[in-house]
């Protein structure tokens, strides 16, 4: 990987962030352009393979940006999205409009907002409530673990998600989380399909 030498720099930092001792995690980000700064992209870049080797699957995440004009919202939903597939259980979202330069005053609207989405994050923070993934987060979750079965090529050219998805085997989601019936058949029909995928699909390695 291009990058591999930051991502060893980042992981240390992130274990220490994300153990089992942190039950939530809170994101305060900028919004330029109507979406996230260009270093917190590289950030989430650099962490792109926590999209195929998911973890923080017991956590909780609120996302909070201010914008001068628009997109608050869309920058939010944007991270929040990322998170969702890195495994978060469930992330709040608080975009805020500061139509101000350099003398913001929060209004008693973007107060009451704060303080909604606030008790709400902190009310299922500490209820301890695990959520159902949605149906997009479970998609890959069956495919990647389906497509990363040891085969030959496994074995002969190991690779880090090959050596993650055994601890799942079985599996249509991560324990302790809660998985409707519906989505219990669903994983398994994904599953399937990508089992079949991993079969046909040729992949070339360099040694």
């Amino acid at each position: 990987m291009p990058h591999a030498v930051l991502v060893v720099v980042l992981m240390p930092n992130l274990k220490l962030l994300f153990n089992d001792g942190v039950d939530a995690v809170i994101f305060s980000v900028s919004c330029f352009q109507g979406h996230l700064t260009g270093v917190m992209k590289n950030l989430t870049d650099h962490l792109a393979f926590l999209i195929h080797r998911p973890r923080f699957f017991h956590k909780k995440a609120m996302v909070i940006s201010t914008t001068g004009g628009v997109s608050a919202n869309s920058t939010t939903k944007s991270l929040a999205g990322t998170i969702a597939g890195w495994g978060f259980n469930k992330s709040y979202e608080l975009p805020i409009v500061a139509l101000s330069w350099n003398a913001y005053v929060p209004t008693e609207r973007d107060l009451r907002k704060a303080e909604k989405v606030a008790s709400k994050f902190y009310q299922d923070v500490k209820s301890n409530r695990m959520h159902a993934p949605p149906v997009w987060v479970l998609i890959p979750f069956n495919l990647f673990q389906a497509m990363c079965r040891p085969t030959g090529d496994a074995y002969e050219f190991p690779t880090e998600d090959h050596n993650f998805w055994p601890r799942y085997a079985g599996m249509q989601y991560a324990p302790g989380v809660p998985l409707p019936h519906y989505k219990r058949l669903l994983g398994k029909f994904i599953y399937f399909i990508g089992k079949h995928i991993g079969k046909r699909m040729i992949i070339t390695y360099k040694k």
